[in-house]
């Protein structure tokens, strides 16, 4: 069968977490030494340890976020003027393959060979069907 047992009043409970508390706050005044630093008057830093160590990590990983988010934007930016210069690129390799395409182009290539456009229509061949 359970044991029936009495129930924590709410405040010891507290004050074994208060104690719980002061004794990372002592134990780091003693390996620190932060008395030393604020007066021993003056208990607040000590007892507010937890709290002013937990910002301080909230601050250290906004600061390395920031840091993370800038480095992007400037690679996004960096990739973005190479991609224009290589549209650019693109676009006026296009344009001379599509001139060079032309006849009158492709006239004053094959002129060197020594081939010429003909001055005559071309002409029409007829095949007869029973001729095949």
């Amino acid at each position: 069968m359970a044991k029936n047992t009495f129930r924590e009043p709410e405040r010891v409970a507290k004050q074994k977490k208060q104690r719980r508390r002061l004794r990372m706050a002592s134990w780091l005044n003693d390996f620190i030494g932060l008395d030393r630093l604020f007066g021993e008057d003056n208990s607040w830093p000590i007892r507010h340890i937890d709290r002013i160590l937990w910002v301080t990590f909230l601050l250290v990983v906004y600061i390395g976020l920031n840091h993370n988010a800038e480095r992007l934007v400037r690679r996004i930016q960096r990739t973005k003027t190479q991609v224009d210069e290589l549209r650019s690129q693109y676009t006026v390799l296009q344009a001379d393959f599509m001139k060079s395409g032309k006849q009158s182009e492709l006239s004053k290539r094959v002129a060197e060979i020594g081939l010429s456009d003909s001055q005559n229509p071309p002409h029409k061949i007829v095949v007869k069907s029973n001729e095949h």
